[in-house]
């Protein structure tokens, strides 16, 4: 204790001495700053220059070098009571299954004891589901070179249901993890494109590029020393029948063999990163619902989003549902929040939990439709990767000819501006 010049205790002087240390720790608190839109799209590696140039990394551990996932592509709600295209990440076919339960909750076991597994619920796949049962039957194990005039009738009915069908089914992507070296400031990346059924996508540029480097040159395309950057050609390109242009990959091609940093240490912190692209593409989000009731809002044509359009009135917007969005516009939920205050997880908050071991070759017809094993390793048969069929879809009971529509095969160019379907 301080005595004062009276020879009398300095009163107050240990509660000064507390609030001192309160403000000093307060000051120094380490906020977490809210990403920016262009910290986000760092992680993203999307080709929009005429020509880019991409480095694959080596897979890591449990994990392939090409990985498959499934995204809805719909359009969703947007400001100004617009309409924008999302790929929505799909629980039922990316997720590992869940326990059946009963209508009291219960988990429902097998004579074993074991939990019946059953594929996680998904509003959009269900509702895919619901379009497709819509088919008139009358017309099953007929050939079409064998209908008659009314059943060819039935079947153009049927066929317009099935392609309906399709605007609400997952669509499959192929996601590479590398480095955008146009910008390899901004680290690991992920590089994501649909599958094309007439086999004219990217994946089907890739793997001949890929192929011809292992042959001539007996190297592992990611290896950190002797591997190769891609070199990727981009060009407009037109949608048949919509007078819409957009950017797509026209060719790929190895650059040679070269290391991939010429700092030791930038490429041991690349190695090093351990981010997959389930850290990256996750499931959408919105305040004080899960990311099912996101997705039924979806399918209800209520999808929430985050109105910016005025920079005075930043908003969350619940179409039909002014009690959520009521809820949403609090401090602790809005966006313009700080991370530690709202409760909220955005797709940018990284999530430490990964399922390295989780595939989708179990997946049965009767949940969800047929898939085969996703994953593709560049170091064993690449070749046969290219030649696997794509997922097939369900297929129009009537239809024994199993004719397949084309349900829209532009990668991620086909977007107006090119990031609308980025999870944000």
């Amino acid at each position: 204790m301080q005595n004062n010049e009276n020879g009398q205790v300095a009163q107050g002087a240990q509660d000064l001495s507390k609030y001192k240390r309160m403000f000093d720790g307060f000051t120094k608190t380490d906020k977490k700053k809210r990403p920016s839109r262009e910290e986000l799209l760092s992680k993203f590696f999307v080709p929009r220059k005429d020509k880019e140039y991409f480095r694959m990394l080596p897979a890591l551990p449990g994990r392939d070098d090409i990985e498959v996932a499934f995204f809805h592509v719909v359009a969703v709600n947007a400001p100004n009571g617009k309409k924008k295209w999302r790929k929505i990440y799909c629980p039922a076919h990316n997720d590992p299954k869940v326990g059946k339960t009963d209508a009291n909750g219960n988990i429902i076991r097998d004579q074993n004891g074991k939990p019946v597994l059953v594929t996680k619920k998904c509003p959009l796949c269900e509702k895919s589901q619901r379009i497709l049962a819509t088919q008139n039957p009358v017309l099953k194990g007929i050939k079409k070179d064998d209908m008659t005039p009314e059943q060819l009738a039935i079947k153009a009915e049927n066929d317009k249901i099935y392609k309906s069908s399709l605007d609400w089914q997952a669509k499959k992507f192929y996601i590479v993890r590398g480095i955008d070296k146009g910008a390899d400031k901004d680290g690991v990346k992920f590089w994501r494109f649909k599958h094309n059924y007439k086999q004219q996508g990217v994946l089907d540029k890739l793997g001949p590029a890929i192929n011809n480097f292992v042959e001539i040159n007996h190297l592992d395309p990611t290896d950190p020393q002797k591997g190769t950057d891609l070199i990727i050609t981009v060009v407009d390109a037109e949608l048949p029948g919509r007078n819409r242009t957009y950017r797509d990959v026209s060719s790929i091609y190895p650059r040679g063999s070269s290391p991939l940093h010429s700092d030791p240490l930038v490429i041991k912190d690349w190695l090093n990163d351990k981010t997959t692209w389930r850290d990256v593409f996750k499931p959408a989000v919105a305040p004080n619902i899960t990311p099912e009731e996101f997705l039924d809002m979806v399918v209800k044509g209520q999808s929430p989003y985050w109105d910016d359009s005025d920079a005075t009135n930043k908003h969350w917007v619940f179409p039909g549902r002014p009690d959520l969005e009521a809820l949403a516009n609090t401090r602790s939920a809005n966006l313009d929040a700080d991370p530690a205050e709202r409760n909220v997880e955005m797709a940018s908050d990284l999530v430490t939990q990964s399922y390295d071991a989780v595939t989708i070759s179990n997946v049965t017809k009767e949940d969800v439709g047929t898939f085969e094993n996703p994953g593709v390793n560049l170091t064993q048969e690449i070749k046969q990767s290219m030649a696997q069929n794509a997922t097939p879809s369900t297929v129009p009971s009537n239809d024994s000819s199993n004719e397949e529509f084309d349900d829209s095969d532009v990668d991620d160019g086909e977007l107006p501006d090119g990031y609308e379907d980025l999870p944000f």
